[in-house]
């Protein structure tokens, strides 16, 4: 039986209550108006998915239905009621996106023939618009799975704008403690955004829709809205599709002793919106793909987040844990920390991603964990290492590794560990490799090792200030350190100044 609601709209009495009559018996549910200005006030009231409208009616003409109804709903299937001396009329409509006629006199069977017909065209039309709309979500989810959150912001700004066509994108984040949005990525602004741009709640078409945490269509701009003008700010666009980000929420690292609470959060706004004069406003459609894309992106970002607040804890615990083992050497309390931070400064010199700043920080902190098991007299020695006192202190680096295997660490992380006293000439250990088999992470390290290790008073030595510390990098460039790195450490120093490098 057919589930589908039928609009009839004609100025005959007779042809309405025929209408309604024999769709009635077929299962159709049935609504009518006698002339277009009351079709009109039934269409915002609820909606249907077809209309059976006459053309020549007295007010609004059929076409002039036709053509509203199409605006509110560009979904809706239409079917024509026409005579003989309408037929150019009725063609008119094809352009308007009419799929049915019938011509008066009409039977039973004629006018459930066509009625059937305009719905079954409907439902595939709109199938195949779900599927083409479906279709980039799937390479669109492949380009979410990051755990870079301002890299993951930037793909859904872009992604929302080059699949509706819009000229410009936003992407706001909720800030719950403040109760404001901010503006985390935006695509196809002429003018630069700034940074820290916010919106309070209510603020704004943005602001309104976190508040009511419902998505809005608005067609037509400020003229077309005037119950919107308080929060159409920018007066030239002419279509906007606003969409709110909902999470399910997830417990806090703190406290996992608790029974996990799933909750709804609001996480942010994706706007799309069009402002070049004679673009085709948005339709129910393109609000469709944006709330997809804005719950692919939800899990997306919850998922980004959760990772960071375990990294955030995970390299919290083996902060402590190295600062705990440096706590027996006075000497070289802080220098993992230190060469830690040195490394992530050479990594954003250099231009690097975050990433990488995240894979130079924790090697940095792991990358003498080796020691652990070496003697405390050889580790305070102030004379100089016997040949069997250095092979043990050679092994830190594979030591290390043999250490975090278990913990799951990435294959970067793992290499920078291994090899930050490998030497581009090959000269280095554990393993002697040459600088094209060392990661560039390594090489960045073993110069932030050789900086802290200079800069640091040792058991054989005092601190060397960085005069010495930036004749000695540059007279073994290309030989023991990389030439690149040494570079970078030179533009750094020129920046920050030598207050930066001091022991902390």
């Amino acid at each position: 039986m057919p589930q589908e609601k039928v609009l009839v709209v004609d100025d005959e009495p007779t042809i309405v209550e025929l209408c309604t009559r024999f769709l009635n018996k077929e299962g159709y549910t049935v609504k009518t108006a006698s002339n277009g200005l009351q079709a009109l006030q039934l269409f915002q009231e609820e909606p249907f998915d077809l209309l059976l409208t006459d053309i020549r009616m007295r007010g609004m003409s059929g076409l002039e239905l036709i053509d509203a109804a199409k605006k509110h709903d560009q979904g809706i299937a239409i079917v024509v009621i026409t005579g003989h001396g309408t037929v150019n009329m009725a063609i008119e409509s094809l352009r308007l996106g009419t799929l049915g006629f019938v011509i008066k006199p009409f039977t039973m069977e004629e006018l459930l023939t066509a009625v059937r017909h305009a719905t079954e065209k409907n439902r595939l039309v709109k199938e195949n618009i779900r599927l083409r709309s479906l279709m980039p979500l799937f390479e669109i989810n492949r380009r979410l799975v990051t755990t870079d959150l301002d890299h993951l912001f930037k793909e859904i700004a872009q992604s929302a704008r080059l699949e509706t066509k819009a000229d410009r994108a936003s992407l706001m984040l909720f800030d719950e403690t403040r109760q404001e949005l901010e503006v985390k990525a935006h695509s196809g602004f002429s003018v630069v955004i700034p940074s820290k741009m916010t919106k309070k709640l209510g603020q704004g078409v943005a602001g309104v829709v976190a508040q009511t945490r419902k998505p809005l269509i608005i067609q037509g701009g400020v003229q077309q809205n005037p119950t919107l003008a308080n929060v159409l700010e920018d007066a030239e666009i002419l279509s906007s599709v606003s969409v709110p980000f909902i999470g399910k929420g997830y417990t806090k690292i703190s406290s996992l002793t608790r029974p996990p609470v799933t909750h709804e959060r609001l996480i942010g706004v994706l706007n799309i919106s069009k402002s070049s004069p004679g673009a085709a406003p948005f339709t129910e459609s393109d609000l469709e793909l944006v709330t997809l894309l804005a719950g692919q992106a939800s899990a997306a970002i919850e998922n980004a987040q959760l990772y960071q607040e375990l990294h955030q804890s995970y390299v919290k615990t083996i902060r402590s844990l190295v600062a705990t083992i440096e706590l027996k050497d006075s000497y070289t309390s802080g220098h993992s920390e230190n060469v830690s931070r040195y490394g992530a400064a050479l990594v954003q010199e250099m231009g690097l991603s975050a990433s990488e700043i995240d894979e130079i920080e924790i090697g940095g902190i792991l990358h003498d964990i080796g020691k652990i098991g070496s003697s405390e007299d050889i580790l305070l020695k102030k004379d100089r290492l016997t040949k069997e006192e250095f092979e043990i202190i050679k092994a830190h680096p594979a030591n290390a590794v043999k250490i975090l295997n278990p913990v799951g660490l990435s294959e970067n992380i793992l290499k920078i560990v291994l090899h930050h006293h490998e030497q581009c000439n090959g000269k280095g250990y554990p393993i002697g490799l040459t600088r094209e088999q060392i990661s560039l992470g390594a090489r960045i390290l073993m110069v932030a090792d050789t900086i802290d290790a200079m800069t640091s008073d040792r058991p054989y030595r005092k601190a060397q200030p960085i005069s010495k510390l930036l004749s000695e990098l540059k007279k073994y460039s290309g030989q023991q350190f990389d030439s690149d790195v040494v570079s970078a450490f030179e533009r750094l120093l020129q920046k920050v100044g030598p207050d930066f490098f001091r022991h902390q």
